[in-house]
């Protein structure tokens, strides 16, 4: 089969295939624009995973909040229902978090991350729900001996910090017995791990909230958000004043001076393959665990229910500044092309082809921890940061968000999450041009490894620049 010409250009690329699963089960209701004026307590921008888990968890800790949920288009529509549906908190993450915040700091990131997980199983796993929810644990493969190098010392580090219940390594044998591809050779199970539907997720959770009593307006496009002892919210056709406002935007939140400062903009590209569940099957792939090669730049992946394997490249252009808008965030045939070399790679036995591809924006913070925080001097609220780890992360984001709201000093606020010094960012255009020769010089000197040849010598020394610089991220 030709996985690289079956990445197709048609028009429906824009929509992910979740989206295209959610539209052939329930079409697309739409709750009516804003068409007056009204007043509530907390206005969301935003009826994503952010803005949705924020508006519940508000009502679930005080019922009598008035919170309204202003989209531009239909709930979960952008970057909620694009991702790949790996649902995972941080303990993976603790190689990053350690040399930047310590062994407490991290440790309790991660452990937020774990009830976070908590309230997303219980949504999730509710009657009459069916989001695709399994719960298999979280799979990270070695396709080269370097990232071989790199389980080992993830062990190691989780055995000196007494962690070692998070995880299990796997031989290259038992690693078969979950996933039989001829590309793997070691792994390691994180206990905590599923994955989901996300565009069913996003579904169930805006009906959650209009059940819940929550205001919806969808194609509301905010035009103008006006600080003051009361905020105002202006769409389109209506208005709101709010005491409180989230700005639950995703990448939109690269236009505020705190968020842009500490945040880049890259993308991620995801191809969806044809169902072929007998394939699958054979090589013991039965479960719909994820998946994420140890790659910088990951292939990330995952099988659904019906037999297919998405698997996404993590490695999509970067944009300079602010330009979450950008074309090329949500349209690179290269990156498309690389998530398809990817799943030929590992799944070489597969029939059929691509289905579907599609891209979309990330926002990666300095340190890849999320931040949530209040702008100076107002009651306007935001949440940015996800860093490719969106839909664990937006239940902190719900967590933390309300609590802000509510004037809560808790666990929420005062984690990392919520208060840290955050590292920033070159100026442009520095940022933008030294970001994307090391994204590049890294991806060829990963390629190299996985294919066994010998990194080239000058991507080799670009990709090193991050840490001769004494940078704590960007690095190897």
């Amino acid at each position: 089969m030709d996985l690289l010409a079956a990445v197709r250009s048609d028009v429906e690329r824009e929509f992910s295939w979740w989206q295209k699963d959610v539209r052939s089960l329930f079409g697309t209701p739409r709750q009516p624009p804003l068409t007056s004026r009204m007043d509530v307590d907390v206005a969301i921008v935003g009826g994503g995973f952010t803005g949705l888990w924020t508006a519940l968890i508000l009502k679930e800790r005080n019922p009598q909040l008035r919170v309204a949920i202003l989209d531009a288009y239909r709930c979960g529509d952008g970057a909620s229902s694009r991702n790949g549906g790996n649902v995972h908190g941080y303990w993976g993450a603790l190689p990053t978090l350690l040399p930047i915040f310590g062994a407490d700091k991290s440790i309790e990131a991660a452990r937020l991350g774990t009830v976070a997980q908590g309230r997303l199983r219980k949504f999730a796993t509710a009657h009459r729900r069916d989001v695709w929810w399994v719960e298999e644990g979280y799979l990270r493969v070695a396709t080269s001996p370097a990232q071989v190098k790199k389980i080992r010392e993830f062990v190691r580090t989780a055995r000196d910090l007494g962690l070692g219940d998070t995880l299990r390594q796997l031989p290259q044998g038992e690693l078969r017995e979950l996933c039989n591809s001829p590309r793997f050779l070691e792994g390691l199970l994180f206990t905590e791990g599923a994955t989901v539907n996300p565009g069913r997720l996003v579904h169930e959770l805006r009906q959650a909230a209009l059940d819940a009593g929550i205001s919806i307006f969808e194609n509301s496009p905010v035009r103008r958000v006006q600080k003051g002892s009361v905020n105002f919210v202006e769409t389109d056709r209506g208005a709101v004043t709010a005491r409180d406002v989230v700005l639950a935007t995703y990448t939109g939140t690269m236009g505020l001076s705190p968020v842009a400062k500490s945040t880049t903009l890259f993308s991620s590209f995801p191809v969806m393959s044809d169902p072929d569940p007998e394939y699958l099957e054979s090589i013991n792939y039965r479960k719909a665990r994820g998946l994420a090669d140890l790659r910088m730049f990951t292939h990330y992946f995952r099988r659904t229910n019906d037999g297919r394997v998405l698997m996404g490249s993590g490695s999509g252009p970067l944009e300079w500044g602010s330009a979450h808008n950008s074309e090329k965030l949500r349209n690179d045939g290269a990156s498309a092309r690389r998530a398809a070399i990817g799943l030929q790679r590992f799944f070489p036995g597969m029939s059929g082809g691509v289905a579907t591809s599609w891209g979309y924006p990330i926002e990666v913070t300095s340190d890849r921890l999320p931040y949530f925080g209040t702008l100076q001097g107002s009651r306007i609220h935001y949440g940015s940061g996800y860093s490719g780890h969106g839909v664990n992360a937006t239940v902190i984001a719900g967590e933390c968000l309300s609590s802000l709201i509510l004037n809560q000093k808790d666990e929420w606020t005062t984690s990392a999450f919520c208060s840290r010094n955050r590292m920033t960012f070159p100026i442009e255009p520095f940022r933008f041009v030294g970001g994307t020769m090391v994204r590049d010089a890294i991806v060829r000197c990963e390629d190299a490894e996985d294919a066994g040849r010998r990194q080239p010598l000058i991507a080799q020394a670009i990709s090193n620049l991050p840490r001769v610089m004494g940078m704590r991220v960007g690095t190897r």
